[in-house]
């Protein structure tokens, strides 16, 4: 009887303590895998594209000069293709996953190849330096940044591709040496660009195809990264050394709010289901959370080994942070989180 006594204060005891400690803290990411790629010898990664009905995802190597191939949603790697670009920056899947977009700024177009066997079926010529772009599909035109500095012009372009018919329709004259990311509202038309050697963000109507305002974001450092939040309205632009992450308003492009987040941020996404902001750059990856009316805060830091290129899949719950070879990691790799 004493010991069954001893024994029931005990667990009361313990559940007492249970009942008042504090609860443990929530991470939104927690690591799952990392996918080594030993051939990949140094270079930035670029960008990823998603195939789910293949169970695919796609990452450019642009000073590898290759397309990384890697298995969903373990992110086993399965291939790394070095035929068909020089330098490949952003990357659009078409025509049911068939097709793969490249633009090569190593030879100034975009390549169209067939993800079956990777020949390149078609060559599109554009201004020198493609590197940034985003897919409209409802209008089936992929809106790609060329020319600008490296064109040794004070304005740049943003090109309009057919996804159909694999032709320029035209282009849009943006007055910077450089664009970086593009987001679309498509309730209101229009195409937000970062122009990165100006510090602005410009804004463009998609049915006069003609930029209508430009938007100032606070020096020094360039602003590379973009994300949208339609229900909020709000875009998320990232600023490189030091690095910043800007609230601003895409009613007017007031800046609602500043904060610290990792260095050279170069990819940045909204979870809107899990109400994350996900931002990785060269000093690691923050999550970011909304903590009260237009207030927002660093929920987390991960170490990304140096990765800045990354992609959510929503479906999967996976977030997916390509790393290079450098000063951070002894090897390139595929890192994947799973998201709470």
């Amino acid at each position: 009887m004493k010991n069954r006594f001893r024994l029931l204060v005990a667990t009361g005891l313990c559940m007492a303590s249970t009942a008042f400690a504090a609860p443990p803290a929530t991470t939104p990411l927690t690591p799952v895998s990392t996918t080594a790629l030993p051939n990949v010898t140094g270079g930035d990664f670029d960008h990823f594209a998603v195939d789910l009905s293949r169970s695919r995802l796609y990452v450019s190597a642009e000073t590898y000069g290759s397309i990384e191939v890697f298995g969903l949603p373990d992110g086993v790697h399965i291939s790394s293709i070095r035929t068909v670009a020089k330098a490949p920056h952003k990357i659009l899947l078409a025509n049911g996953g068939k097709e793969l977009l490249i633009a090569d700024a190593g030879d100034a177009d975009v390549k169209v190849v067939d993800t079956t066997h990777f020949k390149v079926g078609k060559i599109i010529a554009l201004a020198p330096q493609p590197d940034s772009g985003i897919a409209d599909r409802k209008s089936g035109i992929f809106y790609i940044g060329n020319g600008g500095a490296q064109s040794h012009q004070d304005h740049a372009y943003i090109s309009l591709i057919s996804l159909k018919s694999h032709s320029v329709m035209g282009r849009i004259d943006v007055p910077a040496g450089q664009l970086k990311a593009m987001v679309i509202d498509p309730a209101t038309h229009r195409l937000f660009v970062n122009m990165r050697d100006k510090n602005e963000v410009g804004v463009i109507d998609l049915r006069t195809r003609k930029l209508t305002a430009t938007w100032h974001v606070p020096g020094p450092s360039r602003n590379s990264a973009m994300a949208f939040d339609p229900k909020s309205e709000r875009l998320f632009i990232g600023s490189r050394d030091p690095g910043k992450l800007f609230v601003m308003s895409a009613r007017d492009g007031s800046i609602i709010q500043s904060l610290d987040i990792v260095n050279t941020s170069d990819d940045m996404t909204v979870d809107a289901v899990h109400r994350h902001l996900y931002i990785t750059g060269s000093t690691g990856l923050d999550v970011v959370d909304p903590v009260g009316p237009d207030q927002y805060a660093v929920k987390q830091h991960r170490d990304t080994l140096g990765g800045k290129t990354s992609v959510y899949i929503p479906s999967l719950q996976r977030l997916y942070v390509v790393h290079t070879k450098g000063p951070d990691a002894a090897m390139a790799g595929l890192q994947v989180f799973s998201v709470r």
